[in-house]
């Protein structure tokens, strides 16, 4: 199997990304789920860690625990595949652009990217 592309400088996220390192589990519309962990979040996006490549374009859902104090609540948010790279052996760092966000995993990730969470070098 060759290696995931990169996506297009025009699916580049617009905001700052700040580290979020959470499990995460990536949902595909055929329901197949995959263990994942976070890197870091933005206003349209997430970066997660998988052992296999996802196509660009995909549509899923994820859900990953959000910092808020010193507790965590639970996003589940709908998006797409918009890049996804191959770091090493079963290691692939995968973009997904956020998608239908409900107002309150909103106001959270919101929340969490403008007091808790650090911006990502």
């Amino acid at each position: 199997m060759g290696k995931p592309s990169n996506s297009s400088t025009k699916e580049q996220r617009k905001s700052a990304r700040k580290a979020l390192l959470s499990n995460a589990i990536f949902i595909s519309l055929n329901v197949t789920s995959k263990l994942a962990s976070t890197i870091d979040l933005s206003e349209e996006g997430v970066s997660l860690n998988l052992t296999s490549p996802l196509k660009i374009g995909q549509v899923c859902a994820i859900t990953f625990d959000v910092p808020i104090g010193d507790a965590t609540q639970r996003a589940l948010i709908s998006g797409k595949v918009a890049s996804c790279i191959e770091k090493g052996p079963e290691e692939f760092r995968v973009g997904i652009h956020f998608g239908q966000v409900d107002q309150t995993s909103k106001e959270l990730i919101h929340l969490a990217l403008d007091k808790h969470l650090k911006v990502s070098v």
